[in-house]
């Protein structure tokens, strides 16, 4: 009986850690199969792809302290292997609707590894409920912040363009070099970063959907966030290219005004003076008025030729147009920015009439 006695504890944690094992194994297997099947679908043949490492917990959690350093929602800082890393791991609590959400964030950001614009992934763990992502480490700012009253680092005209033309490319990458496009579905300022050297990079491509083959839509559960999201996919659940165009536009606008700006449903913004109003009809009206500096240019750059401005809101104005069919592929969207750069801005594309009377 005394021997019993002793040997309980022992026989206990001996069980729990079987149990944890089991789990493990578990988690492994179920993320294993749906990281396979997801890979399969993205398979991009002809291309090489980046290898990624499998980490496993007792790793990401040694090399994380438990995860005591965060560094944004879901990011942690690590040292592995006296190498800096980032981790992303969501909590369990976190509800997703379908699992293969965070499964599709690794076979996306594998894929784009090698875009200069895209946050590089460099490995993942599948023995947690939630799988873990694991990218190389960087310092870095979220661009959001950089338009805080508090922020002393300002974001000239010149850089705002090239942040601009840096997000288009990532996001035409997705529509064209893929073996059917790919939706992104979530653009915004949280998911877009400044690294040390001022390198825009994009992370976090869990909401992407790619179009069936032939398809210029498909129908799925809303995604994304609220303020961001495309008129017509609200109403209708269907998604398309021109939906990434659409919160490219808000994106443009809030580059341009160096706040946010986000809509309702109906794709109409709030403002004190007109209530709920279309964008175009909101710049209208700040033109009439000489409001514009006020509500849709940062007065940090007003100093810019007023030419560049205008075609630069002209576009964003056009991206963020109600109906899809109305606003421009994102190819057209790249071609512009890169126009407005080069200070090429006497003409505008056919696909980009001018919305606003603006001497």
């Amino acid at each position: 009986m005394n021997n019993l006695g002793k040997k309980l504890p022992f026989l206990l944690l001996k069980k729990e850690n079987k149990k944890e094992n089991n789990e493990k194994s578990l988690h492994y297997f179920i993320n294993g199969s749906a990281l396979l099947k997801e890979q399969l679908s993205f398979c991009n043949y002809g291309q090489q792809k980046i290898p990624l490492r499998s980490f496993t917990a007792e790793e990401i959690i040694t090399s994380t302290n438990g995860f005591q350093e965060s560094v944004g929602p879901y990011l942690y800082k690590g040292n592995f292997n006296e190498k800096k890393l980032l981790v992303k791991k969501y909590e369990r609590k976190k509800k997703m609707d379908r699992h293969d959400h965070v499964i599709r964030d690794i076979v996306i950001s594998s894929e784009m590894s090698y875009h200069k614009n895209v946050l590089k992934i460099i490995g993942y763990c599948l023995e947690f409920e939630r799988v873990a992502l694991v990218y190389e480490y960087s310092q870095f700012n979220y661009l959001f912040k950089f338009f805080s009253p508090f922020c002393e680092n300002f974001l000239t005209w010149e850089k705002r363009v090239k942040i601009a033309i840096d997000v288009a490319s990532v996001i035409l990458y997705l529509h064209t070099e893929f073996p059917t496009p790919v939706i992104h579905r979530n653009l915004t300022s949280s998911n877009v970063i400044l690294d040390q050297n001022g390198v825009v990079k994009l992370y976090n491509f869990e909401c992407c959907i790619p179009l069936p083959i032939g398809k210029v839509k498909v129908q799925d559960d809303l995604i994304g966030t609220i303020g961001y999201l495309d008129p017509e996919y609200v109403w209708s659940s269907n998604v398309t290219l021109k939906s990434d165009v659409f919160s490219f536009g808000l994106f443009l606008l809030m580059l341009l005004s160096g706040k946010e700006i986000r809509v309702n449903h109906e794709g109409k913004y709030y403002t004190e003076d007109y209530g709920l109003i279309s964008l175009e009809n909101y710049a209208s009206k700040c033109v009439e008025n000489n409001k514009l500096d006020d509500n849709l240019i940062d007065s940090k750059i007003l100093q810019v030729e007023q030419k560049k401005l205008k075609v630069f809101l002209n576009l964003a104005l056009k991206c963020a147009q109600k109906v899809g069919e109305d606003r421009p592929n994102m190819i057209d969207v790249a071609k512009e920015l890169q126009k407005i750069k080069k200070g090429e801005v006497q003409e505008l594309l056919p696909t980009m009439e001018c919305l606003l009377a603006w001497n």
